[in-house]
């Protein structure tokens, strides 16, 4: 049953990289999402190896339990509670390693998709600053230079940071969007 738990929260986690665009990010942003993928296969690999050591010994002392309780061998109420004492606590171990399982892979997932917002951000960025440079010469205006590259108006203002457009200057260096 864990070995299924562990299986679909993989599954999870990349039907959810997938769907949210994990292969669409640059070649670096891949690299290292490729290598936290890693680091969290590596990490639930050594948690369940914890979780099958808690089921070893969860499973000998309910035997010992039940052999006890059966009266096979000797034992006094002390013995008994004693083994229910650790069953207990066992059972406690392994529900916190489940919510170590989870809570890891919680974050890895946070931090891949993190990961992923930061790459198309910059990837979006670095596709807005292409265009040119235009230097404004003596009688220019937005409208003629926005004409003159093909691009509106609204483009070069909002690329420019410029609220009032008449208020540009000869001289002024202003960045023109690609259409």
């Amino acid at each position: 049953m864990r070995k299924f738990f562990i299986s679909l929260l993989c599954v999870c986690v990349f039907s959810t990289l997938h769907a949210q665009g994990y292969a669409s990010v640059s070649p670096q942003a891949f690299a290292q999402q490729t290598q936290t993928l890693r680091e969290l296969q590596y990490s639930l690999q050594s948690l369940q190896s914890r979780l099958d050591a808690i089921e070893q010994r969860q499973n000998s002392l309910a035997a010992r339990m039940s052999s006890l309780e059966k009266g096979s061998r000797f034992a006094d109420k002390d013995d008994l509670a004693a083994l229910r004492s650790d069953l207990s606590a066992l059972r406690a171990s392994q529900g916190e390693m489940r919510e170590a399982v989870v809570d890891e892979i919680s974050g890895k997932m946070a931090k891949l998709i993190n990961q992923r917002d930061a790459a198309q951000k910059k990837a979006q960025e670095s596709k807005q600053k292409s265009g040119y440079e235009h230097v404004v010469e003596a009688g220019q205006t937005v409208s003629a230079i926005a004409q003159a590259y093909k691009v509106s108006v609204s483009s070069i203002l909002r690329a420019n940071n410029i609220k009032d457009p008449t208020k540009i200057r000869v001289g002024q260096k202003l960045f023109i969007p690609d259409p």
